[in-house]
């Protein structure tokens, strides 16, 4: 028993490692892309198009290039017309306005972010998918190989 530990221990040990370390990973790019399509088809179902002006002009916001480019062309008919909401006069009926361009904005940016993080989480994803790979090619059979090289067997 002590024998098999030692000589089959350390190799199946770091199999199961790299066996988590790709569950984790496809997990990571499986819920990232989800969380990307998602975040695609709320921008879509909304039918949102970037105005004339933006960088990005006369195209359905799907993406996060053109969700900033709203979000900005946005902010510049808001604070670039107006100034900051705190210089607008409490009376005045471009309060209300300013108000609805900065939830848009908001709404927008957190598109924006959303997409940034499903980036994230695939890339990361691919990240630890790899080391997994590289630990169940490499590892497992260099510490397979070595254990039967280093523990002895036992007398009998």
């Amino acid at each position: 028993m002590h024998y098999n530990a030692r000589r089959h221990g350390p190799w199946l040990s770091i199999a199961v490692l790299g066996i988590t370390l790709v569950a984790a990973g496809l997990f990571m790019v499986v819920r990232g892309s989800e969380a990307w399509a998602d975040i695609e088809r709320e921008l879509s179902a909304e039918e949102v198009m970037t105005s004339g002006d933006a960088a990005i002009p006369g195209v359905l916001v799907t993406d996060a290039a053109t969700a900033r480019a709203q979000a900005d062309v946005i902010k510049e008919h808001t604070l670039g017309r107006w100034g900051p909401y705190s210089s607008l006069d409490r009376e005045d009926p471009r309060r209300a306005s300013f108000i609805d361009g900065v939830a848009l904005r908001s709404a927008l940016n957190m598109a924006v972010m959303g997409f940034a993080l499903a980036e994230l989480a695939i890339g990361a994803g691919i990240i630890i998918l790899i080391a997994g790979a590289a630990t169940l090619l490499f590892a497992v059979p260099t510490l397979h190989i070595l254990a039967g090289q280093i523990v002895p067997k036992p007398s009998d």
